[in-house]
């Protein structure tokens, strides 16, 4: 499991760098590979902000399990980046932390139920 990177007192990225992707949308060379930027905020309620590509959800829930205190789930998951490489984790994010509810616009909420 990769590193998760404290940014401050409760707040971690939990992101994932994926040096298996060669080409970005399938066209422009990536040779140093891409990150998917993702923030675990741990307070009375814990809140993540965005996920990771499909085949690294195994990793990235390690991480949030790692960090989550005894007795905590996840409250909330903020979405700001809908590409599926971004988002591919989400419903199987739901299906792990079902009481979790999904915060975004309502373009982002037609494009969830459009991609999953």
């Amino acid at each position: 499991m990769s590193e998760t990177v404290r940014i401050a007192e409760g707040i971690h990225w939990i992101g994932v760098n994926d040096f298996e992707t060669h080409l970005f949308e399938s066209l422009w060379p990536i040779p140093r590979g891409v990150s998917y930027n993702s923030y675990i905020l741990i307070d009375e309620q814990v809140v993540l902000i965005d996920t990771v590509k499909g085949p690294f959800f195994s990793a990235y829930l390690d991480k949030i399990k790692s960090l989550l205190p005894a007795g905590k789930k996840v409250d909330y998951l903020v979405v700001n980046h809908m590409e599926p490489d971004h988002s591919g984790s989400i419903k199987v994010l739901k299906e792990a932390f079902p009481d979790m509810s999904v915060v975004g616009n309502e373009k982002t909420m037609d494009m969830l139920n459009a991609f999953y």
